[in-house]
């Protein structure tokens, strides 16, 4: 009984101590994702000429705007909002204080940016894309007339295209009907050939040209 107890007791400190060596590395984690808003915040403060003091006053204010909110993250979203910006990665990457390759990284998928980065993100597509655009310095698309003029062909061309294969399969259609009565009925298709034959003669020579045999 002695036995039982004492292996059960190291089987209880075992888990504890899996458990506990969980939550320290999420709070850990957590802990550095703060540091890294804290040394953001402070950069920007910093440029904008505003006292190193005031620092707690803004994280207070930020902990009150953070609190209640939900840090969902889409990939497909963020990469649909990079391009919509005509940004590069390396660009996009300016508005969050972040390299490219975690831009990259987020986009496929691979990894997932901290709660204080995804905030940062939610704030970024409130903005207009003028704004952001000036933030990173890239200057607006240029859509010319060429592009337009490039744009129209590209559709007119797909509408043309589109209508000849219409054509093409009525055709492709109409000859498998045909092979299907010739396979089924030989002197009725046969018959059809020759009435269809004599018209062209006819309409050959009346308009005074010679039919090939």
């Amino acid at each position: 009984m002695a036995n039982l107890l004492q292996v059960l007791r190291t089987e209880i400190k075992s888990a504890a101590r899996g458990e506990a060596k969980a939550a320290l590395g999420s709070i850990r984690s957590e802990l550095e994702s703060i540091r890294k808003a804290l040394a953001m915040i402070e950069r920007r403060l910093a440029k904008g000429g505003v006292a190193s003091g005031s620092v707690g006053r803004a994280m207070t204010a930020m902990g009150k705007e953070i609190e209640g909110r939900r840090a969902r993250f889409s990939s497909a979203l963020m990469r649909k909002h990079r391009e919509a910006l005509a940004m590069s990665r390396k660009a996009y990457a300016k508005l969050l204080g972040v390299s490219g390759l975690s831009v990259y990284l987020w986009e496929s998928g691979r990894t997932r940016p901290r709660r204080a980065t995804i905030f940062a993100w939610q704030d970024l597509r409130k903005k207009g894309a003028r704004e952001l655009r000036a933030i990173a310095g890239v200057a607006a698309p240029k859509r010319g007339r060429g592009a337009v003029k490039v744009k129209k062909a590209v559709k007119s061309a797909k509408v043309a295209v589109a209508a000849k294969a219409k054509k093409v399969a009525k055709k492709v259609k109409r000859t498998k009907r045909a092979v299907r009565v010739a396979v089924r009925h030989p002197k009725a298709a046969k018959a059809v050939l020759k009435r269809r034959v004599r018209r062209a003669r006819k309409a050959r020579r009346a308009s005074g040209t010679k039919f090939a045999a």
